[in-house]
Formats: C-alpha cells, structure tokens, sequence
C-alpha cells in the first residue's frame, strides 16, 4: 500500500517520463524516446496495475515509436494490448479507444495488411463522429487516415474526397496551421501527381512544407516527407539536377534520425536511383536500387509490399540494358510477394504478368509470353 502522498509523487515521476518520451519522439530522437516509453510502461504496472489505462497509454507510446523505427511486429503487439486495456476500462466508444484502432490501423498499413487496416479506420471514424461531431479536428484526423489507406489501396476519387473534406474541417476551425493540414494538403498533392496535375501538386507540396517548417524546424523527417515529394515533382518534369540536390537532402535528414538501414533511407535510395536512370548514369542507379532493395529486405521482411517496387525497378533498369537474365530474376521476385501479400487473382499481380511477358515477347519467348498474358486476362475478366 502506499500513500496518497507516495501516489502523488509517482504521479509526477510517470508525467515526467510519459511527457519526455513524446517530446523526443516528436523532435525524432527516436532511440531515446523508445527508453523512456519502456519506463513509463515499467512505472505504471508498478504503480497502478498492469490492467490501468496509464499503462495503455505508455504502450501506445511505445508501440507508435516502434512503428516509427519499422519494428512492426512489436508495435503490433503493444497496440492490440493497448486497444484491451482501454475497452476493457472506457467501454468500445471512447475517444481513447478511437485512437487506439486508428493507431492499429496505422501498423496494419504499414507492414500492407490494408484489409485489416480498412474496418478499424471507419469504427474509429464513427467513434468520433459520435463523441465530436462532423466538424472537429479530431473527426478531420480520421478522415484523413482513411483517405491515406485509399489512396494506397489506389481508390483515387474517394481519396481525394476525403483529403478535401480533411482540409474543410481545419479551415472551418480556423486551423490552418496545425501540423495535420500539412499532412492532408501533402497527400492531396499526391492525388494530383498520380492523375498528372503537376502544377498543382507541387503547389499543395509547397504550402504544406512551410506549415511543416514553422511547426517541426528545417531537419524533421516530415520535412523529409514533403522535400522528397517536391523532388518527386521535378523528377516528373525531367529536372533532374534539381531533383537529385532535394533527394540528397532527404537522405541526410533520413541518415540523421534513423540511419542508414531504415526503410525510409530505402525509399530515397530507390528515388534517387530512379533521377541516376533517367540522367543515363546507370551504374549508379544500380547500385542505389540494389541499396534500396537489401535495405527493404532486411527491416520490413521479404513479403513487404514496399519491396515488390525496389524489385520491378531494378528489374527494370537490367531490362532496358538488355540484361535479361538479372531482369527475370527480379520480376519473379517482385511477382512471388504480389502473390503472397494481395492474392494470386490480385490485379496488381495481373500487371507484374504482363511486365514480365512483354520482356519475353521481346526476347521471342513466345509461348511463355502466351502463357502469362493470358493468366492475366483471366484475373483482369475476374475482377472488372
């Protein structure tokens, strides 16, 4: 037993901690951030039971740090605890528990389970449409989330839809300048580089990087984010100097927080490999691609949906200079996790079919060729 003295001095030590470890991570210092989450999560079952919601908040500290550093696996597992703790003391319709779904659907969408991800997405949004109501921030929050999974899933419109009633919701708050309307103008410019409105893209990219700047710094990795995406940008326009000087920056800043064998320093890796392409240097576009692909391997796993991009690229670059042999052994691999991870009548796995078969049209393979096209026409007329 102790005091009420004793617990209000526990109390202090806890906040202390909790708060430090949510300071460092959102100043990117990951590592020190996950220590602290770890005490916080020590402290609370000691001192107010291993069922309290304080230790649900501590492990979803924990967990969403984890998923930061691509430990995906744990922050899984603390999550799903977290989320029990918190129905069990609030019931299914607080707005703790809206968070915690929304933060389980955010793993299940990073290591590609977006049909996992979709259900707890929506009972989250309905958690706070109900406690909120259609024009709160935290209601915006969700809507932007689901959005991300569209887009991801490539249900365009509906992305877009909700991305713009995301923006809606903060202008309506007077809120422009909150760092999730950076988030959803980011990812609304997305929406506009995939249909092709580049102007607009980068114009959406700009306006969230300066709310980004004033709320993080010049060094944050969601800085990171939005300068990639401008250098996107300029890759698409055919800038390619300009677009390798930003994606030189974004490795930096990627090499600072989360070194070197981080996911995210492999997607900049597979970008700059793509600007080396394009300006014939490839050499070095290989051997970033490569970068990126043992980089993928090694922290996401070898069914990552992340992955099938490194590999169709680089299967890409040995096509294109007539190496066939390591071009075939790429597509298989990228083919082999589309399977794996979305199902062999996918759509996506009909496309890597016809990659493939149209570099054995081109080798006169012919009958292979055959075989693969016509194995996705078939998944192509189960799906439409």
């Amino acid at each position: 037993m102790i005091s009420k003295k004793q617990e209000k001095s526990f109390d202090v030590i806890w906040d202390n901690t909790t708060y430090k470890a949510i300071a460092h991570y959102r100043e990117g210092k990951y590592d020190e951030a996950a220590k602290l989450a770890k005490l916080s999560i020590d402290l609370s079952k000691k001192i107010y039971g291993k069922n309290s919601t304080k230790v649900a908040i501590s492990m979803n500290n924990l967990s969403l740090i984890y998923e930061t550093q691509g430990k995906f696996k744990e922050a899984e597992s603390l999550s799903l605890r977290a989320l029990e703790i918190w129905e069990s003391n609030l019931g299914s319709n607080d707005p703790d528990v809206a968070t915690s779904l929304n933060n389980l659907a955010g793993i299940y969408v990073s290591r590609g389970k977006y049909k996992e991800a979709e259900p707890l997405y929506k009972r989250s949004l309905d958690i706070k449409l109900k406690i909120f109501g259609e024009h709160h921030v935290e209601t915006a929050t969700s809507y932007n989330n689901l959005a991300d999974l569209y887009r991801l899933e490539k249900n365009l419109n509906e992305a877009e839809s909700l991305y713009k009633k995301t923006i809606e919701i903060f202008e309506y708050n007077k809120d422009v300048k909150n760092q999730n309307i950076g988030s959803a103008l980011n990812n609304l410019a997305e929406i506009h580089k995939i249909k092709g409105n580049y102007e607009e893209a980068l114009r959406l990219y700009q306006k969230a990087f300066e709310i980004w700047k004033i709320s993080y710094g010049s060094d944050h990795p969601d800085i990171a984010t939005v300068i990639n995406n401008i250098a996107g940008i300029y890759y698409l326009e055919g800038k390619y100097e300009e677009s390798e000087k930003l994606y030189k920056e974004v490795l930096k800043i990627d090499e600072k927080y989360y070194g070197k064998n981080h996911h995210y320093s492999a997607m900049t890796f597979n970008n700059m490999a793509l600007v080396k392409e394009a300006m014939e240097k490839y050499e070095d576009a290989e051997h970033y691609f490569k970068e990126a692909v043992n980089i993928s391997f090694n922290s996401l796993g070898e069914f990552h949906p992340l992955l099938i991009t490194f590999l169709n690229n680089l299967a890409g670059l040995y096509r294109a200079r007539e190496h066939y042999e390591e071009a075939e052994l790429y597509f298989k691999k990228g083919l082999k996790i589309l399977e794996k991870v979305f199902g062999a009548d996918s759509p996506d796995v009909a496309m890597a079919m016809l990659n493939l078969a149209e570099m054995y049209d081109s080798q006169g393979r012919n009958d292979e060729a055959k075989r693969l096209s016509e194995s996705a026409k078939n998944i192509y007329k189960k799906n439409l």
